[in-house]
């Protein structure tokens, strides 16, 4: 089953078309960098996944249900860009990835063991064992992207979707966070959608690129973009370029 479906799915803000019968099917279990400049559409592309916009024109399809009808929200991991607004509001970081099964929760019932296991597992695999009990104003850029994303695989999501979660995170970080990631696609069979402008430090982990500008530019494997100098695209190594 595809993650993500957009059939002739078109969209624009007032006087800024973005998309105009936008064609492509995100696979599960896919890593995708998504690139393209600014303007291009990378974030908006996000939100339609996340439901957050609406497309003019054109079916979207979630876990092959249509988007105005899918509920299972808790499916779909998000992490958007600098998610952390307040760096001085005093919560610690288990406070935080526990925030991360309260949407799935019942109206007024608590935490239970099976939510406590599913923050624990979250913990684990994310790595942040070794400071769960500090403020998370205190971590790093880098160690709080990895809180981020602790907090939506508490909800033990299919998909997670991030929107620059690298942004103003030095190198040695970055690499560290893309490793994650990998890490999670791999063995936890977790389709991830990223938003980024480092492709030369992402494509090592991704398994496909999507490029954007002025509508859909490129989709295929992401050996290409593995290498130095980058040869000519083969049709062979593209799943779909432009619309028709």
């Amino acid at each position: 089953m595809n993650a993500f479906e957009f059939s002739n799915v078109s969209f624009a803000y007032p006087c800024h078309p973005i998309f105009t019968n936008l064609n492509l099917a995100i696979e599960s279990g896919d890593f995708v960098a998504v690139v393209g400049g600014n303007g291009a559409g990378k974030s908006t592309f996000l939100k339609l996944c996340v439901g957050a916009l609406s497309p003019d024109a054109g079916e979207i399809r979630i876990h092959g249900d249509l988007l105005q009808s899918f509920q299972n929200w808790h499916k779909i991991g998000y992490v958007p860009q600098n998610p952390l607004r307040d760096r001085a509001f005093p919560i610690t970081v288990s406070e935080v990835i526990s925030m991360g099964r309260i949407p799935g929760l019942p109206f007024g019932r608590s935490l239970n063991a099976a939510d406590r296991e599913a923050i624990q597992k979250a913990i684990e695999l994310t790595g942040v064992e070794g400071f769960q009990h500090k403020l998370i104003g205190n971590l790093s850029g880098g160690q709080q992207q990895r809180v981020m994303v602790a907090r939506a695989l508490a909800a033990a999501p299919e998909t997670l979707i991030l929107d620059e979660p690298t942004a103003g995170i030095d190198a040695k970080g970055s690499q560290e966070f893309y490793e994650l990631l990998q890490k999670l696609n791999q063995t936890s069979n977790i389709t991830i959608l990223l938003v980024t402008h480092d492709l030369d430090k992402v494509a090592p982990y991704a398994s496909k690129v999507l490029r954007f500008d002025e509508g859909l530019k490129y989709y295929g494997s992401a050996e290409p973009f593995r290498l130095k100098a980058a040869p000519t695209l083969q049709e062979k190594d593209v799943l779909y370029v432009r619309n028709s």
